[in-house]
Protein backbone atom coordinates (compact mmCIF):
# COMPACT_ATOMS: atom_id res chain seq x y z
CA UNK A 1 0.00 0.00 0.00
CA UNK A 2 2.77 2.45 0.75
CA UNK A 3 4.72 1.98 -2.19
CA UNK A 4 1.37 2.39 -4.57
CA UNK A 5 0.63 5.55 -2.30
CA UNK A 6 4.18 7.11 -2.82
CA UNK A 7 4.40 5.99 -6.41
CA UNK A 8 0.90 7.51 -7.58
CA UNK A 9 1.73 10.98 -5.54
CA UNK A 10 4.86 10.62 -8.04
CA UNK A 11 3.30 10.01 -11.16
CA UNK A 12 0.71 12.83 -9.97
CA UNK A 13 3.13 15.29 -9.20
CA UNK A 14 5.30 14.13 -12.60
CA UNK A 15 1.56 15.13 -14.55
CA UNK A 16 1.67 18.75 -12.55
CA UNK A 17 5.24 19.39 -13.53
CA UNK A 18 4.91 18.26 -17.18
CA UNK A 19 2.36 20.64 -17.88
CA UNK A 20 3.45 23.32 -15.55
CA UNK A 21 6.88 22.67 -17.52
CA UNK A 22 5.24 23.53 -20.81
CA UNK A 23 3.14 26.20 -19.76
CA UNK A 24 6.36 27.84 -19.06
CA UNK A 25 7.73 28.04 -22.59
CA UNK A 26 4.50 29.95 -23.23
CA UNK A 27 4.55 33.66 -23.67
CA UNK A 28 0.77 34.78 -23.23
CA UNK A 29 0.14 35.19 -19.46
CA UNK A 30 -3.57 34.01 -19.64
CA UNK A 31 -2.68 30.96 -21.65
CA UNK A 32 0.12 30.13 -19.44
CA UNK A 33 -2.30 29.55 -16.36
CA UNK A 34 -5.35 28.20 -18.25
CA UNK A 35 -2.81 25.65 -19.23
CA UNK A 36 -1.45 25.40 -15.41
CA UNK A 37 -5.17 24.65 -13.92
CA UNK A 38 -5.70 22.39 -16.52
CA UNK A 39 -2.61 20.52 -15.29
CA UNK A 40 -3.47 20.57 -11.18
CA UNK A 41 -6.99 19.56 -12.27
CA UNK A 42 -5.81 16.61 -14.14
CA UNK A 43 -3.43 15.93 -11.37
CA UNK A 44 -5.82 15.60 -9.11
CA UNK A 45 -8.07 13.76 -11.06
CA UNK A 46 -5.80 11.26 -10.99
CA UNK A 47 -5.42 10.96 -7.68
CA UNK A 48 -8.66 9.47 -7.38
CA UNK A 49 -8.73 7.70 -10.08
CA UNK A 50 -11.12 10.67 -11.93
CA UNK A 51 -13.94 9.39 -9.44
CA UNK A 52 -14.96 12.03 -7.21
CA UNK A 53 -16.93 9.82 -5.09
CA UNK A 54 -13.04 8.34 -4.23
CA UNK A 55 -11.89 11.78 -2.58
CA UNK A 56 -10.22 10.73 0.47
CA UNK A 57 -12.57 10.30 3.14
CA UNK A 58 -12.20 12.85 6.21
CA UNK A 59 -13.85 13.69 9.43
CA UNK A 60 -17.03 16.23 9.60
CA UNK A 61 -15.70 19.92 10.75
CA UNK A 62 -17.36 23.04 11.45
CA UNK A 63 -15.97 26.73 10.81
CA UNK A 64 -14.84 27.64 13.55
CA UNK A 65 -14.63 31.89 14.33
CA UNK A 66 -11.34 30.50 17.42
CA UNK A 67 -9.63 29.68 14.30
CA UNK A 68 -9.36 33.77 12.80
CA UNK A 69 -7.13 35.02 15.36
CA UNK A 70 -4.21 32.56 15.28
CA UNK A 71 -4.62 32.12 11.53
CA UNK A 72 -4.02 35.97 10.89
CA UNK A 73 -0.36 35.38 13.08
CA UNK A 74 0.20 32.86 11.20
CA UNK A 75 -0.18 34.73 7.60
CA UNK A 76 1.47 37.75 8.87
CA UNK A 77 4.21 35.38 10.45
CA UNK A 78 4.49 33.85 6.47
CA UNK A 79 4.61 37.04 4.92
CA UNK A 80 7.34 37.95 6.96
CA UNK A 81 9.56 34.89 6.34
CA UNK A 82 8.85 34.19 2.99
CA UNK A 83 9.45 38.37 2.08
CA UNK A 84 12.72 38.92 4.09
CA UNK A 85 14.15 35.50 3.64
CA UNK A 86 14.83 35.64 -0.22
CA UNK A 87 15.88 39.74 0.53
CA UNK A 88 18.60 38.32 3.28
CA UNK A 89 19.88 35.96 0.16
CA UNK A 90 19.88 38.90 -2.36
CA UNK A 91 21.87 41.14 -0.23
CA UNK A 92 24.52 38.71 0.45
CA UNK A 93 25.25 37.37 -2.86
CA UNK A 94 24.58 41.33 -3.72
CA UNK A 95 22.26 41.06 -6.05
CA UNK A 96 19.48 43.55 -7.41
CA UNK A 97 16.43 42.88 -5.84
CA UNK A 98 13.66 43.62 -8.34
CA UNK A 99 9.74 43.08 -8.09
CA UNK A 100 7.96 40.96 -9.91
CA UNK A 101 5.76 42.07 -13.06
CA UNK A 102 1.77 43.40 -11.98
CA UNK A 103 -1.06 43.34 -13.88
CA UNK A 104 -1.95 46.53 -15.68
CA UNK A 105 -5.31 48.14 -14.26
CA UNK A 106 -7.57 46.65 -16.60
CA UNK A 107 -5.99 43.55 -15.96
CA UNK A 108 -6.46 43.53 -12.08
CA UNK A 109 -10.25 41.50 -11.81
CA UNK A 110 -9.01 39.84 -13.82
CA UNK A 111 -5.26 38.77 -11.78
CA UNK A 112 -7.86 38.52 -8.79
CA UNK A 113 -9.72 35.83 -9.86
CA UNK A 114 -7.07 33.91 -11.01
CA UNK A 115 -5.59 33.95 -7.33
CA UNK A 116 -8.79 32.89 -6.11
CA UNK A 117 -9.31 30.31 -8.21
CA UNK A 118 -6.11 29.14 -8.14
CA UNK A 119 -6.03 29.24 -4.11
CA UNK A 120 -8.76 26.97 -3.92
CA UNK A 121 -7.79 24.76 -6.54
CA UNK A 122 -4.32 24.42 -4.88
CA UNK A 123 -6.04 23.52 -1.56
CA UNK A 124 -8.42 20.71 -3.16
CA UNK A 125 -5.06 19.20 -4.89
CA UNK A 126 -2.22 19.74 -1.96
CA UNK A 127 -4.53 19.52 1.23
CA UNK A 128 -7.92 17.94 0.12
CA UNK A 129 -6.26 15.14 -1.60
CA UNK A 130 -2.85 14.77 -1.30
CA UNK A 131 -2.52 15.85 2.43
CA UNK A 132 -5.47 14.04 3.66
CA UNK A 133 -4.84 11.00 1.79
CA UNK A 134 -1.08 10.78 3.36
CA UNK A 135 -2.79 11.67 6.60
CA UNK A 136 -5.10 8.67 6.40
CA UNK A 137 -2.55 6.34 5.54
CA UNK A 138 0.54 7.79 7.24
CA UNK A 139 -0.96 9.91 9.92
CA UNK A 140 -0.53 13.34 11.06
CA UNK A 141 3.49 14.15 11.16
CA UNK A 142 4.34 12.61 7.61
CA UNK A 143 1.08 13.80 5.97
CA UNK A 144 2.66 17.22 7.17
CA UNK A 145 6.10 17.04 5.75
CA UNK A 146 5.58 14.81 2.54
CA UNK A 147 2.43 16.77 1.36
CA UNK A 148 4.60 20.11 2.47
CA UNK A 149 7.67 18.94 0.19
CA UNK A 150 5.25 18.34 -2.87
CA UNK A 151 4.06 21.55 -2.67
CA UNK A 152 7.16 23.12 -2.50
CA UNK A 153 8.74 20.62 -5.99
CA UNK A 154 5.12 22.19 -7.33
CA UNK A 155 6.59 25.47 -7.25
CA UNK A 156 9.58 24.59 -9.19
CA UNK A 157 8.85 26.84 -12.42
CA UNK A 158 7.75 29.47 -10.13
CA UNK A 159 9.46 32.71 -8.88
CA UNK A 160 8.94 31.48 -5.35
CA UNK A 161 11.80 29.49 -5.17
CA UNK A 162 11.23 26.29 -3.15
CA UNK A 163 11.64 27.45 0.64
CA UNK A 164 9.14 29.83 0.89
CA UNK A 165 6.05 27.08 -0.76
CA UNK A 166 8.07 24.08 1.22
CA UNK A 167 7.38 26.80 4.61
CA UNK A 168 3.78 27.55 3.61
CA UNK A 169 2.98 23.95 2.96
CA UNK A 170 3.46 22.99 6.44
CA UNK A 171 1.32 25.89 7.41
CA UNK A 172 -1.70 25.66 5.37
CA UNK A 173 -1.25 21.68 5.95
CA UNK A 174 -1.30 22.02 9.48
CA UNK A 175 -4.34 24.56 9.40
CA UNK A 176 -6.10 21.81 7.62
CA UNK A 177 -5.43 18.74 9.09
CA UNK A 178 -5.74 20.29 12.82
CA UNK A 179 -9.05 21.83 11.93
CA UNK A 180 -10.23 19.54 9.25
CA UNK A 181 -11.64 22.34 7.46
CA UNK A 182 -10.90 23.15 3.57
CA UNK A 183 -12.34 26.25 3.90
CA UNK A 184 -9.84 27.91 6.67
CA UNK A 185 -7.02 26.02 4.98
CA UNK A 186 -8.19 27.83 1.74
CA UNK A 187 -8.87 31.62 2.97
CA UNK A 188 -5.51 31.37 4.11
CA UNK A 189 -3.94 30.92 1.43
CA UNK A 190 -5.90 33.34 -0.44
CA UNK A 191 -5.29 35.98 2.57
CA UNK A 192 -1.38 35.45 1.97
CA UNK A 193 -1.33 35.41 -1.44
CA UNK A 194 -3.48 38.88 -1.54
CA UNK A 195 -1.10 40.22 1.17
CA UNK A 196 1.52 39.48 -0.84
CA UNK A 197 0.61 40.64 -3.89
CA UNK A 198 -0.29 43.85 -2.44
CA UNK A 199 2.05 44.33 0.65
CA UNK A 200 5.05 43.42 -1.50
CA UNK A 201 5.27 46.09 -3.68
CA UNK A 202 5.17 48.63 -1.16
CA UNK A 203 7.90 47.07 1.12
CA UNK A 204 9.79 47.14 -2.46
CA UNK A 205 9.22 50.54 -2.83
CA UNK A 206 10.94 51.10 0.87
CA UNK A 207 13.66 48.74 0.17
CA UNK A 208 16.29 51.14 1.38
CA UNK A 209 14.85 50.83 4.61
CA UNK A 210 15.75 46.67 4.93
CA UNK A 211 19.46 46.97 3.87
CA UNK A 212 20.95 46.18 7.51
CA UNK A 213 21.66 42.15 7.94
CA UNK A 214 20.49 42.56 11.64
CA UNK A 215 17.35 43.96 10.82
CA UNK A 216 15.94 41.79 8.33
CA UNK A 217 17.43 38.40 10.60
CA UNK A 218 15.95 40.02 13.27
CA UNK A 219 11.95 40.32 10.85
CA UNK A 220 12.74 36.89 9.88
CA UNK A 221 12.93 35.36 13.05
CA UNK A 222 9.73 37.39 14.22
CA UNK A 223 7.97 35.82 11.52
CA UNK A 224 8.98 32.58 12.27
CA UNK A 225 8.02 33.03 16.02
CA UNK A 226 4.59 34.26 14.67
CA UNK A 227 4.37 31.03 12.98
CA UNK A 228 5.16 29.13 15.92
CA UNK A 229 2.89 30.82 18.02
CA UNK A 230 -0.26 30.01 15.15
CA UNK A 231 1.33 26.52 15.71
CA UNK A 232 0.67 26.37 19.40
CA UNK A 233 -2.64 28.56 19.38
CA UNK A 234 -4.17 25.86 17.27
CA UNK A 235 -2.85 22.74 19.11
CA UNK A 236 -4.70 24.40 22.01
CA UNK A 237 -8.05 25.27 20.37
CA UNK A 238 -8.16 21.64 18.93
CA UNK A 239 -7.08 20.02 22.20
CA UNK A 240 -9.97 21.77 23.71
CA UNK A 241 -12.48 22.06 21.65
CA UNK A 242 -12.39 18.55 19.40
CA UNK A 243 -10.87 15.01 20.12
CA UNK A 244 -7.47 13.95 18.78
CA UNK A 245 -7.38 13.63 15.20
CA UNK A 246 -7.83 9.86 13.79
CA UNK A 247 -7.24 8.49 10.68
CA UNK A 248 -9.93 7.85 8.99
CA UNK A 249 -11.85 4.71 8.19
Amino acid sequence: MSKRLYLNLFLSLLILLFGYNFASGLTDFWTIRIINILAIVLAGFFLIKFNPNLLPKKENSTFRIIYIFPIIIGIIGLFLATYFIPLLVYNLMEWQWTDKIRPTQSELPRFLLLLTVWAFLEEIYFRRIISQKLFNEKGFSKAIWISALIFSFAHIFSENGLFGPFVGGIVLGYIYLKTRNIWLSFLTHLAFNLTSFFLSPKLTENIANFNSYQKISLIIILGFGLIVAMFLIIRKQTNNKQPELKTSR
